[in-house]
């Protein structure tokens, strides 16, 4: 009882979060999640925006409504080829990250403008723009959940 010896000196360390999901059972991925994973692991869908942006860049030079203005326009087609140049390389984590942040904002800036304008195109490349970034979007915010 007197002083402690060797084996008594345990030190008491908290669960760490690894060590408390390690006893959760594994539970199977739906089709969903499994089609939403392999989507984000291929650089096309990006690839896909930065085009629609390009494309998007006449009617910005001629202030249609609808479209973005011009630089903002240059920055999406660019920050889209960027995360398809991610996605293409393998970090497929950073690329949909990239594609569903700049997705959101995207259509935080945009979406009314093209909503409102009724044109084709633009609300075209509003609901891509939607729906690949929130693909993407949901794909980033569930890594780790397995």
């Amino acid at each position: 009882m007197g002083t402690p010896s060797k084996d008594d000196s345990t030190k008491y360390e908290p669960p760490s979060s690894l060590t408390l999901h390690k006893n959760k059972p594994v539970r199977e991925k739906t089709e969903f999640e499994q089609l939403a994973h392999r989507f984000c692991q291929t650089p096309y869908p990006a690839l896909v925006l930065s085009v629609l942006n390009l494309f998007s860049l006449p009617g910005s030079i001629k202030a249609i409504r609808g479209y973005p203005s011009v630089m903002p326009c240059t920055t999406y087609t660019a920050a889209f080829a960027a995360s398809a140049y991610a996605l293409h390389t393998g970090d497929w984590i950073n690329g949909s990250g990239l594609t569903a942040g700049w997705s959101a904002i995207w259509l935080f800036f945009n979406a009314r403008n093209a909503i409102r304008s009724g044109r084709a195109f633009p609300l075209g490349v509003t609901a891509m723009v939607a729906s690949i970034g929130s693909v993407y979007g949901y794909s980033y915010a569930t890594i780790g959940r397995e």
